[in-house]
């Protein structure tokens, strides 16, 4: 799914001796739910273009500052405006940009603005965009984030390393990552070791593509999950990119195209089993033949059986039928979170497929991973 013109969007970091107020993002918003990062939003189609006569204001893009001045009162109940004009502001910085990917159900291009202020404000943070908001370090908020317990989008956290490496930087350019997919699978990390490599995929409009994630700590096994591609071309971008992972084994979370093509080639060309349930195994063997997955090495994966490690936590298997009778999912003990695949779509909807799906059984699904509460859900 591509959207050729980009939205855009302005985003501040406030920043006394070099702690950064940064915020985690309300469960419930549709834009980047449950993710840390730092105010800001949308410009508006009629924002105003006037030029601000403040100093600092006046050596940036009208519109862009037009809407740092509206989202900062919005969000943090502070006028920028006057505590340039009272001191409190000493200098407003256009630190970085950076484009979200092409094939993003919503794509920004954003606008970091770093503020450096004299000393640290007691924001009035509106509660409903925000659940929490803290100052911290560069450093500390990168640590945190490579604990596996936060979200962040990769140019925050592009931001966050180049502070660190220069906490005095006003200027890093443009940071977007390039996207042009000649040899390789586009890769995007928000939740620290779980890689996810968005590969184009036969599967159900809006969507084209499925997330195949890489999953194992250093010292357990690497799994590929879901690799997919649609295409003798897409599958060879996709070997250039596993390519250096020394992966372990295959796991599939159901029999749907888009969850598994290729996925027998890909594990004879590698030499490593694919880890699936015995339905699926049934499934495709019955459409497809029983060679499908000749030379392949199979391994039945049932309730609660551990299949990897993720920053030190035993990964788990779920039997989650529904959407269809075969389904898996995946999550660590720690339930930081949860892989149900198709139980739940980030773009699109739900198909509850005859013969496979069963409408009552997805429900009572859904109730049991509600029940378990993982902190966050990673969707096919």
């Amino acid at each position: 799914m591509n959207n050729p013109r980009p939205l855009e969007s302005v985003s501040v970091l406030f920043i006394h001796e070099e702690q950064i107020f940064a915020v985690q993002r309300q469960s419930y918003l549709l834009a980047f739910p449950g993710y840390h990062a730092f105010p800001g939003g949308k410009i508006d189609k009629d924002e105003s273009s006037v030029e601000f006569e403040t100093e600092f204001l006046c050596e940036h893009a009208a519109r862009r500052m037009r809407a740092l001045q509206r989202e900062i009162i919005e969000e943090l109940g502070y006028d920028l405006e006057a505590g340039i004009l009272n001191g409190e502001v000493l200098s407003v910085s256009e630190l970085a940009e950076a484009l979200a990917p092409p094939f993003a159900p919503v794509r920004f291009r954003t606008w970091f603005y770093r503020v450096d202020l004299r000393e640290r404000i007691s924001f009035k943070v509106d509660s409903g965009e925000f659940a929490d908001s803290f100052w911290s370090s560069a450093k500390d908020l990168l640590e945190t984030f490579r604990t596996g317990k936060i979200l962040m989008v990769p140019p925050t956290r592009w931001v966050l390393e180049g502070l660190v490496k220069n906490p005095e930087a006003a200027e890093f350019g443009d940071l977007s990552q390039d996207f042009a997919e000649k040899d390789r699978v586009p890769c995007l990390e928000m939740l620290d070791g779980i890689p996810i490599l968005a590969v184009r995929s036969a599967t159900l409009p809006p969507a084209t593509r499925t997330n195949a994630l890489l999953l194992g700590d250093a010292d357990a096994a690497k799994l590929l999950v879901d690799p997919s591609p649609n295409s003798e071309e897409e599958y060879r971008c996709l070997l250039n990119t596993i390519e250096d992972k020394m992966l372990d084994a295959v796991f599939l979370t159901h029999h749907h195209p888009d969850h598994h093509q290729f996925s027998n080639k890909l594990a004879r060309h590698l030499r490593i089993p694919i880890i699936l349930s015995q339905d699926t195994q049934q499934r495709l063997t019955l459409k497809y033949g029983e060679d499908y997955f000749e030379n392949v090495e199979l391994r039945f994966a049932t309730e609660n059986e551990e299949v990897t490690c993720w920053h030190g936590s035993s990964v788990r298997v779920y039997e989650i039928p529904g959407h269809d009778a075969g389904h898996l999912g995946l999550a660590p003990d720690s339930l930081a979170w949860f892989l149900v695949g198709d139980l739940i779509q980030g773009i699109g909807t739900v198909v509850i497929p005859s013969p496979e799906g069963d409408m009552a059984t997805y429900f009572s699904t859904l109730e049991k991973v509600i029940a378990l509460n993982p902190e966050v859900i990673i969707p096919s």
